[in-house]
């Protein structure tokens, strides 16, 4: 499939999202919104592929919205109509129910949807150069995607509070403090890095298992009664203890050498998947 407003390359096991608008600093359009979504998709419905990075071209990961409309910008009457049923009723819980782990590598400025659309992936790591901001009150709006929501659940609610009344930008290393990203490394370093952990997770861990663990993370953000929690937790557990890949797991780790994993994403989760 081809797209206009990103790449998606495929390496192996692991599928790579770039934001390509390089000469307006991969500025946020709704063209990209929905072909970000598309590839997600592709991923999603390819067995061999297990993780995803995305990833900025050129020198900057997303400078937030596109403002050549200027004053209109985000208004959203001026926004294209979506094709009946293109969309999610919640951008949350679709990105909470991909099965498989997404890595972002911020490789530059970050700021408004920049950040705040990259907030229900996974890992988020960030090179040396980034710079990050959730900017909107600085721009007479307020924060979207859910970002009220979850974000101090990512960082706790005063610093969540700070980032978003004050809208400044943190470097990379402030990042780092705040929790916002899980590390941060050099330039030319980053791409290898979210691919080492890219492969690490697709080559070493289960993807069934893997799947399942992602769900639960998510699901349990909005559970209040942990012994339900646990339950679920423990037949999923129960489940996967009767997998070939529970043999596997053990069998490759006694033998040292790399697991050979038969369950795959999607196809073999759960018959009683998802519980609730």
């Amino acid at each position: 499939m081809s797209y206009q407003d990103i790449l998606f390359e495929k390496d192996g096991a692991i599928a790579i999202i770039t934001l390509n608008r390089p000469e307006k600093l991969n500025a946020f359009t709704w063209v990209m919104g929905n072909e970000i979504r598309e590839a997600l998709m592709e991923v999603e419905n390819d067995p061999e592929l297990r993780v995803t990075i995305i990833t900025g071209a050129g020198r900057g990961f997303c400078a937030g919205a596109d403002l050549s409309e200027g004053g209109t910008t985000f208004d959203g009457s001026n926004r294209p109509r979506p094709t009946p049923g293109s969309e999610p009723a919640s951008l949350l819980k679709y990105y909470f129910s991909l099965k498989k782990p997404v890595i972002v590598a911020y490789n530059g400025p970050a700021v408004g949807v920049g950040i705040t659309m990259t907030l229900p992936y996974d890992i988020r790591i960030a090179g040396e150069s980034a710079r990050l901001g959730i900017v909107f009150n600085r721009r007479g709006i307020i924060p979207e995607v859910g970002c009220p929501w979850l974000l101090p659940r990512i960082v706790g609610i005063s610093r969540a509070a700070e980032l978003m009344y004050t809208g400044r930008i943190l470097s990379a290393r402030e990042a780092l403090e705040f929790g916002l990203v899980s590390r941060v490394v050099p330039d030319d370093q980053l791409m290898p890095t979210a691919r080492e952990l890219a492969g690490d997770i697709a080559v070493n861990c289960a993807p069934v298992s893997v799947a399942l663990t992602k769900h639960m993370l998510y699901q349990f953000l909005s559970e209040p009664d942990p012994e339900k929690a646990e339950h679920i937790n423990h037949q999923y557990f129960a489940w996967t203890g009767k997998q070939p890949d529970a043999r596997e797991g053990v069998i490759s780790f006694l033998e040292k050498r790399d697991p050979k994993w038969n369950l795959k994403v999607p196809g073999d989760m759960p018959d009683f998947f998802p519980l609730k």
